[in-house]
């Protein structure tokens, strides 16, 4: 099923219990909103979560489109949601690959559509800048993001995931 029909399904499905909102980019104006959703998403997925640090990064990104791009929920009173993609450049998907890194709803808006019309502008996006791979990291653990990626297209690759702090 591809991302358009399944955001249809969504949006038919749910089309009178989804409150008005809309996918953008993020504006400097959306920092303090956004760490605030950056920290809830930290804390789900049990990432430890330093303000200052992230809070520097997240403030870089916004001012450096060489980054990346940050989108949002906006639900008019506030965000409900974001998704982050920055850049790698790997000769497997021929050069540059789009990463996000960090995707998140708040359970409030979840299964309303946002989180595959969120995957859709990242798409386009990175089809309109002619690169052709996306890749993402979710826990094993959650099995429901696992199986809403899958039916988006994504596939698990049989990697390990490995980090080392440089410090």
């Amino acid at each position: 099923m591809s991302i358009r029909s399944l955001l249809k399904t969504f949006q038919l499905s749910n089309r009178m219990k989804r409150p008005p909102a809309s996918i953008r980019l993020a504006k400097l104006a959306d920092f303090d909103a956004l760490l605030r959703l950056v920290e809830a998403y930290y804390k789900f997925d049990s990432i430890a979560f330093n303000e200052s640090v992230t809070g520097g990064a997240l403030r870089r990104l916004l001012r450096d489109k060489s980054l990346g791009r940050v989108w949002v929920v906006d639900t008019g009173p506030r965000l409900g949601g974001y998704a982050i993609l920055t850049y790698n450049y790997d000769l497997e998907f021929g050069g540059v690959e789009g990463l996000l890194t960090d995707m998140f709803i708040v359970s409030r808006y979840r299964r309303r559509g946002f989180g595959a019309e969120m995957i859709a502008a990242v798409r386009d996006f990175l089809r309109n800048a002619g690169v052709g791979a996306l890749e993402l990291q979710v826990t094993r653990a959650n099995r429901r993001a696992r199986l809403f990626y899958q039916r988006l297209g994504f596939k698990a690759l049989d990697r390990v995931v490995m980090s080392l702090d440089i410090d």
